[in-house]
């Protein structure tokens, strides 16, 4: 029996259900032992790849076929141990002795956990629905992240809120309209804008819509050097800015107070191993050597970075894919 093979494209069709104590695989409108599906010898991987860790179970060997609709494989040490019935499968050539190996093996996966990576004093007030957060002494040197695979967050009232943008936030105005030829708009400011102190807010001056210095901040109006040259409508979102200032993607469900200490987290780790079928050229985050039979292991280190490391297991050209594989890549 050869090691492996160049197919991964086997046909995979219906569903499948596992007896763990057996380890006999019963499946739905399959065709098991037909030429093009599973054959003793091949790996059958349990699940759909790209809907999240729980709805991938792993890979096993297959070591007899009875009839079109069961077969055996000979361990579950490739499995992750949830139950497995009525799930999509698919069947594939790769080489058989990963199934055995911990370095690929998907009962190891991990999902990708928060970790506080710093902490920061709180300048201002934060009301429970506000998305703005103010900083002492600013966000530099906290090592803030956006938008990455990371997704910082402040952790608030047991919550993991994710941060949205650093050095920004918007706020609406009240009721009250500023008409033209006013220097005070009637908003209250968010935490972390001070007057005086190279802090902006977004305002047409001069027929101009350009971040304009802030001068002075009362208890519901925020006023600039000049005069505004478009009314300024109530309920109008404003973007202030400056260096003391976060907004989040969602509002804070406790209030913050002055003084209060700020946790921010980082999502890290998420181990997802997988061996893939690979028979074309891959760039960017997913470049691998050589095409063929690859193992790759994608997770999120402590900066947030997204890490891609691959292993050409066995190098090849003439893969078979196609869709009754998994596609490269299927990030969990």
């Amino acid at each position: 029996m050869s090691l492996w093979g160049n197919n991964d494209n086997l046909f995979s069709g219906g569903t499948v259900a596992l007896n763990y104590n057996n380890k006999t695989v019963t499946g739905t409108g399959t065709t098991f032992g037909t030429v093009g599906a599973a054959k003793t010898g091949d790996v059958i991987r349990f699940g759909a790849r790209g809907g999240g860790a729980a709805a991938y179970f792993g890979d096993a060997v297959i070591v007899g076929i009875t009839s079109a609709t069961v077969l055996s494989i000979g361990s579950t040490a490739g499995l992750s141990g949830a139950a497995i019935s009525g799930v999509q499968y698919h069947v594939s050539e790769l080489p058989s002795y990963t199934v055995g190996d911990h370095t690929y093996s998907n009962k190891h996966d991990t999902v990708a956990t928060y970790k506080q990576f710093n902490t920061a004093i709180a300048s201002d007030f934060t009301e429970i629905n506000e998305k703005n957060v103010g900083i002492v002494d600013g966000f530099d040197g906290l090592g803030i992240t956006v938008g990455s695979a990371g997704q910082d967050a402040l952790l608030n009232d047991g919550n993991n809120i994710v941060i949205a943008a650093v050095g920004s936030g918007t706020v609406n105005t009240d009721a009250a309209v500023s008409p033209v030829g006013f220097s005070t708009v009637f908003v209250v400011a968010p935490p972390g804008i001070i007057a005086d102190d190279g802090n902006f807010v977004t305002l047409t001056v001069g027929g101009v819509s350009a971040p304009q210095l802030i001068t002075g901040i009362g208890a519901t109006t925020v006023s600039i050097g000049g005069t505004i040259s478009a009314q300024v409508n109530a309920a109008t979102s404003l973007t202030f800015t400056g260096s003391n200032i976060i907004s989040l993607a969602s509002t804070v469900t406790a209030g913050i107070a002055t003084g209060d200490t700020l946790t921010f987290n980082r999502l890290m780790g998420g181990y997802d191993r997988q061996i893939y079928g690979i028979s074309t050229s891959s760039s960017g985050d997913y470049k691998v050597g050589h095409q063929g039979w690859v193992g790759v292991t994608t997770y999120t280190d402590m900066h947030g970075n997204f890490r891609v490391k691959s292993e050409v297991l066995v190098a090849m050209s003439g893969i078979q894919t196609g869709a009754n594989g998994i596609s490269y890549p299927t990030p969990q």
